[in-house]
Formats: C-alpha cells, sequence, structure tokens
C-alpha cells in the first residue's frame, strides 16, 4: 500500500515519468470527462497534487493553458515510489463535482470524431479530385467555416480546434450536396431506399397519429349505414373524438415537434447554406466568382441567420399550435414545376414569374369531379408517388411529392354522409354536391375510401382558393422521385407566418363570410 505520506498534500508537486504507451489528459479526475490531449510514453510531467476517485488515483498536471487529469497507476515518480491503489478513506475523496451532460455529449463527439474524420478526409479527396475545376471555390468555403467554427468554439468552449473540425465537417456536407447535382441519378436507388429508412419512425409516429384520431374509420370503407340512423351516429363519434383528443395529446405533441421543427428546421437550413454557396441570383453573387465571393457575408446574414431564424422561430410556434389544434402530416403528388412553384419563397425563377397562379407560394384547388373542389391528399406516401406519375397529371417528366402538416378541421367520412352526397364522389360524380354540403354543414375536409386504388384520399374544399395558404396547409419538404432525395429549394421555402404575403392572405380569409 501506499504510504499516507505519499498522498499528503505537502508531497507534491512531485516529478512524475509516464509508463503506458499513450496517456490521456482529461478535464477531470474520472474516465467520464472528455479527454484534452495525450500524453506519450516516458515524458516528464510535474503532478501538483493527487485527489482520489473511487479506488483510483488522479494526478493533477498543467496541459497548456488548462488543467488536466492524469491516472497515476500509470505513472511512476522520479523518487521511485511505489505506485499502488490508495487506501479507501473518506478523508481522500476529492470535492471535485461530476461530469456535466455537456462534457459527456463533447467526449462522445470527440470519440465518434476519431473515426469519422478519416471518412470525411477520404470523401473530400474524392470530390476534390472528380472536380477540379471548383477546387479554388471549395478550399474558400472550407476555410471560411473551419475559421468561422474555431472562432465561435474558441469564444463558447475554449476549444478552437474542435470547432475547426466542425466546420470541415459542414463544408464537406455541403460540397457533398453540390456534388450531387453534378452526379445525377447514379444514386437513386441508394439515396431513396435511405429516405424510407431514416424517415420510417416519423412516418409510423405520424400514421399512428391518424388510426388513433379515427380508429373506426375503417369501419366506414362503403355506405352501409342506414340513413335514419346516420345523423345519431356522426354525433356519438364526434364524442368520441373529442375523448380521443384528449388521450392523443402527448402523440400530437411528439409528431409536431418531429415535424414542425426537426424535419422541417433542418431542410430549410439545408437549403438555406446552399443558398449561401450557390446563390440563384446574380444580385448576391451568381455567375461570377468574385461577385459569389464578395455577397458571401450578405448571403449568410440573409438566409442562414435570419430567415433560418425566422423559421425556427415559427417552429415552435406551430410545435404548440399543432399541440391543440390538431394536424397530421400528409403527402400531395405533383410534378417539379408546380412543387417549387407552390413551395418557393424566391420569385426569381422564370417559371414562377410566367405562371401567376402560383405567385403567392400557394396550392391551387383541383376542379375534379372525384371529390369535391379543393386539394388533394394522400395519407400514404406511395398514394401520392402514384398521383405525381399519372401520365395524365405530370407535365415534366419530375414526379415529386410534397409532405405537408395540414390542419384538416372538421371532417366528413362520406360513407357517413347522406346516400346522394356519398354517391356523388367518384369519377362521374357531383363536386357541386359535395361542397355544397360541406359548406352547409361546417366540414372543412371530405375523407373517402377509393375502392379502385385501396386507399384513403382527403380533398380540402375550397371553392375559390381562399384557403390553401401555408397557415393551413405548411409545406415540410418535397421529394423527387426522380433523383431519391430532398429537393433542393432555391432560396428556401416560402415561411408559415413571417411573409407579408402570408399575412394578406389571412387577412382576406378573415374577412370572408
Amino acid at each position: 500500500m501506499i504510504p499516507l505520506s505519499v498522498i499528503a498534500e505537502e508531497t507534491y508537486p512531485a516529478q512524475c515519468r509516464v509508463t503506458a504507451q499513450t496517456l490521456n489528459v482529461r478535464l477531470g479526475p474520472s474516465t467520464y470527462y472528455s479527454v484534452i490531449g495525450t500524453l506519450s510514453r516516458n515524458s516528464h510531467v510535474t503532478v501538483r497534487k493527487v485527489v482520489q476517485k473511487e479506488q483510483y488515483l488522479w494526478g493533477e498536471i498543467a496541459y497548456g493553458n488548462q488543467t488536466g487529469y492524469v491516472a497515476m497507476r500509470y505513472m511512476a515518480y522520479e523518487q521511485d515510489i511505489e505506485q499502488q491503489f490508495a487506501p479507501s478513506s473518506s478523508s481522500l475523496f476529492s470535492s471535485i463535482d461530476p461530469p456535466s451532460l455537456f462534457d459527456s455529449i463533447f467526449s462522445f463527439l470527440r470519440s465518434a470524431w476519431k473515426v469519422l474524420k478519416y471518412v470525411f478526409i477520404a470523401i473530400g479527396v474524392l470530390l476534390v479530385l472528380a472536380f477540379w475545376q471548383n477546387i479554388l471555390q471549395i478550399i474558400i468555403f472550407i476555410g471560411i467555416f473551419m475559421g468561422l467554427g474555431a472562432l465561435l468554439f474558441n469564444w463558447l468552449f475554449d476549444n478552437g480546434d474542435l470547432g475547426a473540425a466542425v466546420g470541415f465537417v459542414a463544408a464537406v456536407l455541403i460540397g457533398l450536396r453540390m456534388a450531387f447535382d453534378a452526379i445525377g441519378l447514379e444514386f437513386y436507388h441508394v439515396f431513396l431506399f435511405a429516405y424510407y429508412i431514416l424517415s420510417a419512425p416519423f412516418f409510423y409516429s405520424n400514421r399512428l397519429q391518424h388510426i388513433l384520431e379515427e380508429p373506426w374509420r375503417y369501419m366506414f370503407k362503403t355506405d352501409w349505414v342506414s340513413e335514419s340512423v346516420k345523423p345519431a351516429l356522426r354525433g356519438t363519434l364526434w364524442v368520441i373524438k373529442i375523448l380521443l383528443y384528449v388521450v392523443t395529446t402527448p402523440l400530437r405533441l411528439l409528431n409536431a415537434i418531429l415535424y414542425n421543427i426537426f424535419v422541417y428546421g433542418l431542410t430549410e437550413l439545408y437549403d438555406l447554406f446552399f443558398e449561401v454557396l450557390q446563390p440563384s441570383s446574380h444580385d448576391e453573387g451568381a455567375g461570377t466568382f468574385w461577385g459569389w465571393l464578395v455577397m458571401l457575408p450578405v448571403r449568410f446574414v440573409r438566409y442562414p441567420l435570419y430567415h433560418g431564424g425566422l423559421a425556427l422561430i415559427e417552429g415552435v410556434i406551430w410545435t404548440v399550435v399543432d399541440t391543440f389544434i390538431p394536424a397530421i402530416t400528409m403527402y400531395h403528388g405533383t410534378d417539379l414545376k408546380a412543387g417549387q412553384a407552390i413551395t418557393s419563397s424566391s420569385m426569381r425563377n422564370e417559371y414562377l414569374r410566367k405562371n401567376s397562379k402560383w405567385t403567392n407560394g400557394t396550392f391551387t384547388a383541383s376542379t375534379s369531379s372525384w371529390g369535391g373542389i379543393g386539394v388533394y391528399f394522400a395519407s400514404r406516401r406511395s398514394v401520392a408517388r402514384r398521383y405525381a406519375e399519372d401520365p395524365y397529371r405530370l407535365r415534366d417528366g419530375n414526379p415529386v411529392m410534397i409532405v405537408c402538416r395540414v390542419s384538416l378541421g372538421k371532417i366528413i367520412n362520406y360513407a357517413l354522409a347522406p346516400y346522394n352526397v356519398y354517391y356523388s364522389a367518384g369519377g362521374n360524380g357531383n363536386p357541386v354536391v359535395l361542397n355544397t354540403y360541406a359548406q352547409k354543414n361546417g366540414y372543412t375536409t371530405g375523407e373517402w375510401w377509393n375502392d379502385v386504388g385501396g386507399y384513403w384520399e382527403y380533398c380540402m374544399f375550397d371553392w375559390k382558393n381562399r384557403y390553401n395558404h401555408p397557415w393551413r396547409i405548411r409545406p415540410v419538404y418535397v421529394f423527387n422521385f426522380s433523383t431519391g432525395r430532398a429537393q433542393h429549394i432555391k432560396g428556401g421555402m416560402r415561411h408559415w407566418l413571417f411573409d407579408k404575403v402570408v399575412f394578406k392572405d389571412i387577412c382576406n380569409c378573415l374577412k370572408l363570410t
């Protein structure tokens, strides 16, 4: 055993030598603390004092401009004092606080970075070899990201090296996005598979909410209830739906966070950062390298900081709204030009300028006789894809799916509606009957089972495009089936709330009677 004099305060500082091949230097006296550096074998250090954590001794040393701790069982005293476990005595325990959650997270990130950095380096080399014409631009924006990351992390956490590493990773990821546009469709199946795997938890949590809101839905696919029973049945189911509303509140909150903040926030920031590096406007540096470089700070402030901040704020606001006013994630199939026009906040695109019906960034009501006049949605992605790839609907050869948060409002299942309303839905139906019944009874959405296709469809009634605006139908992202990945929207998506056009639409809708 170590004599008490060895760990007594007056024994230190003491000169020690590292006996391990490499020895980690940590922020605190425990393996839970993050690693701030390493010492090689036979390195000589001055141990200021020794503290005991559980049954182990830890030596406090100076490491650069920081205070570090090393395991004394891998150290040898220059005075040849035998090093073993110290006696278990409460008087020997240090009063140092346990590591914080912040330290644990950064410890994990540093460990993961040791492996991932080699992967990112390899990818970076391949990109440089494949796109050598853009090498100067790539070097500049990687340097900018690394510099900003180093300054930010040095200010916040006193660790500029980690900040530079984070900046490098961010630059490489953005470079990958740029590379994908040049690579084309080679990775179509890989990205399509990855999309469905990564989005599976979101899809099933949303699907569960959809089922639990009306679990009796699958009992009423066809009109089998007598006309005399339908009014009382609709009232009873409405009362049950109120009870289910209370029960499913945690699930609504979960889905609101997942889609409004996580998915929408990341997608929007991704598009906004992409606008910084590949501007769509000549006024912001598109087309010339020096213009690109000079306007870089302007684009950075305008897109990720300003518009990204607004997107985060509105995501939080709508998370609260969706928790109390039910909204569901649904899918709308269309072509690429229409999808970009509907969701984009930028009017610089020539297609958007020529097609005035999309200038407000809103959905256009369909005049189809199938289920009424309004905007059509599906609860399943495969249905949206079927509509997007319909040759009678597809105009540009690029089928896409707009993933939206939709406030359906008061829903009428056509199988529970009067006989004449139920039989007004379909290929030869009468949309005037459907919309008139909905307007008279306060329904905002029609729901029916498509026997031919075997799926549920939804029509948000809208005679004159009064309500199909981002405050009721909120695009989260656009998925392009041709490329198998999320579609880049130039300039980012139109804001759900913070847009003067949206404010104007809301005011106009409130004035309507």
